[in-house]
């Protein structure tokens, strides 16, 4: 039953996915995919650049289709799939802390039906193949501490290197892997070379070819460029307010979850370093967290992100996505230690932990954060069940420290904090639970994660509406095209700047859906040879050359120039063009 509640989440969330919202997270991959399928790729996606294991995944759907709004809706299925068939490796993991294999399968249900899981489904990024790489080197790593043979580490060093290829930023959970394999060696130092041996040669090319494709296709990589300078140049305090906004997302998302599964991990960190005088894989599990922490910490500790930036967003404050895929893993360690039977003193000392940093997060953070700024739901997922309580106050009319209570505008805060400080409260005056008593947890937080999804498509079906959608400007070229057998020659000119977005997101958009004319970028459309131009609605040079535009078809502030020829010709007789302008 936790399988097919966990399945008809994903499904909820995928169904309200119809266009990619994602100019470069989601549309970037479908174009890599698209190439990697044999397909090509008329148009080079632009952006920071991205690792190419999930669009490889997704390149078969080009063999099948050449539909854009197919292909979209088929790999948001594969990403339904590819959620469910994590709760295999993550239950069989689970089962290491003394649980079932049933009671595993719905703590890692329940994993999987949180928020910060779902609400990943209704986006084709690389989130749910990277959580399910995680469970799986997880589940190789717990797998070769038991018997660490040759196999096995093979095994595990394989897992690694393929979580490697799925994001840039998995490249520091190679790096912890890495070093585990290494201290492994005081068990078997056939099993630590054998591991080794394999993952630091493929590890690197997964890097090294991430980073080459993107050069390949024209896009560069850049991801994470600003991490160092901003952990050695921030101010502390703005480090400081990064970790506890983070800290709370987590949190608070997790039901205070997280925080249990901090302490337990910390607990069995001590053990296997104190009394087994060894590294084992819950240090693995310590460092993946650590390096992540760095990582999305020193991503967003930037004073001109926090406050300076002209688009204020209120995930910057609180980005959670980086953390999520390591901070499920304690989620789950956290809850099967609970139905396990976990001890008062651990829940109180989490207890404790969630109330202190909710307070300094409510009288500290909050007051100043903008709470009114722009919300990416992929980017703080977590908290999306309380998207509903985010004020309808502009930058203009926001009163600023604004204290959170339970009916002002910065109420988000304090409703989001008070489940977790609840269900913890609640834990530990039960203390340890029983047979009877954990199957009453985990029905009870099926139930919570259930409303909290559900409550999430609010803001998924928000942000499709917003960025989602076709646009007409594509449309109109692929009519054209259908009219002409496509023969069409279209440019999309680089330098129009119209100011009601970036020409990288209008690009990458007009290139997906411009399908199957091939579109391609000029520097200087005065020298473009197109038979169509993609510009600026002001183009004297064109306009002297008898360049007209298509009438009421409009995208972003770009429109459809057609030069002078028989298809102006065409048009013009058929009155869709606009009139030629007189002085």
């Amino acid at each position: 039953m936790s399988v097919v509640l966990a399945l008809t989440l994903h499904v909820v969330i995928a169904w309200g996915a119809r266009t990619p919202s994602f100019p470069f997270d989601e549309i970037v991959l479908l174009q890599y995919s698209k190439f990697l399928s044999g397909a090509g790729m008329p148009t080079p996606p632009r952006g920071a650049g991205y690792f190419p294991a999930w669009s490889a995944i997704m390149a078969p759907i080009w063999w099948f289709t050449s539909n854009p709004a197919v292909a979209y809706r088929v790999a948001i299925g594969l990403g339904v799939i590819a959620a469910i068939v994590t709760i295999w490796p993550l239950s069989r993991a689970i089962t290491r802390v003394g649980l079932s294999t049933p009671q595993s399968v719905v703590v890692a249900s329940f994993v999987m039906s949180m928020p910060a899981r779902t609400v990943q489904t209704g986006y084709v990024t690389s989130e749910k193949l990277l959580f399910l790489a995680l469970a799986w080197t997880v589940l190789a790593a717990l797998r070769l501490w038991e018997k660490p043979t040759v196999p096995r580490a093979i095994v595990f060093a394989i897992a690694a290197a393929v979580l490697t290829s799925t994001h840039s930023r998995a490249v520091v959970l190679l790096i912890a892997c890495a070093i585990w394999l290494l201290c492994l060696a005081i068990r078997s130092w056939r099993a630590s070379l054998a591991g080794l041996v394999v993952l630091l040669p493929i590890g690197y090319l997964a890097f090294w070819s991430g980073g080459l494709l993107n050069q390949y296709l024209g896009g560069g990589f850049s991801q994470g460029e600003k991490l160092l300078g901003n952990l050695l140049g921030s101010r502390p305090s703005i480090i400081l307010r990064v970790v506890i906004g983070q800290s709370w997302e987590q949190t608070v998302g997790s039901l205070g979850l997280v925080v249990v599964g901090l302490v337990v991990m910390l607990v069995l960190v001590w053990r296997e370093l104190r009394r087994e005088h060894a590294i084992g894989p819950v240090c693995l599990i310590g460092a993946m967290l650590l390096g992540v922490v760095v990582l999305s910490v020193g991503q967003w500790s930037n004073e001109t992100a926090l406050y300076l930036a002209s688009w204020r967003r209120l995930d910057a404050w609180l980005y959670g996505r980086y953390l999520d895929p390591v901070t499920a893993l304690l989620v789950a360690l956290g809850l099967g230690a609970v139905v396990r039977g976990l001890s008062r003193r651990v829940l109180a000392t989490a207890l404790v932990l969630t109330a202190g940093l909710v307070g300094v997060t409510v009288l500290w953070l909050a007051p100043d954060a903008p709470t009114w700024g722009y919300v990416t739901p992929a980017h703080i997922p977590a908290v999306m069940p309380w998207f509903s309580t985010l004020p309808t106050a502009t930058s203009e009319t926001w009163q600023w420290g604004l204290m959170p209570s339970l009916t002002n505008e910065n109420r988000f805060w304090l409703l989001a904090s008070i489940p977790a400080l609840l269900l913890l409260a609640a834990l530990t005056g039960a203390g340890r639970l029983g047979r009877r008593g954990g199957e009453v947890l985990v029905a009870v937080l099926m139930v919570l994660a259930s409303v909290g999804t559900i409550a999430s498509t609010r803001a998924t079906d928000h942000f499709q509406q917003l960025e989602g959608g076709r646009p007409v400007l594509a449309d109109e070229i692929n009519r054209l095209e259908a009219e002409h057998d496509g023969e069409l020659t279209v440019d999309f000119d680089r330098f129009c700047t119209p100011g009601l977005s970036n020409n990288a997101v209008v690009q990458n958009k007009l290139a997906y859906w411009i399908s199957p004319t091939t579109m391609d970028v000029t520097m200087d459309r005065n020298t473009s040879q197109a038979q169509i131009v993609l510009g600026c609605d002001i183009w004297p040079e064109g306009s002297a050359k008898g360049a007209r535009m298509i009438s009421g078809v409009e995208s972003y502030g770009y429109h459809a120039w057609v030069m002078p020829g028989p298809l102006l010709d065409e048009l013009d007789a058929q009155g869709r063009l606009e009139p030629v302008a007189t002085s």
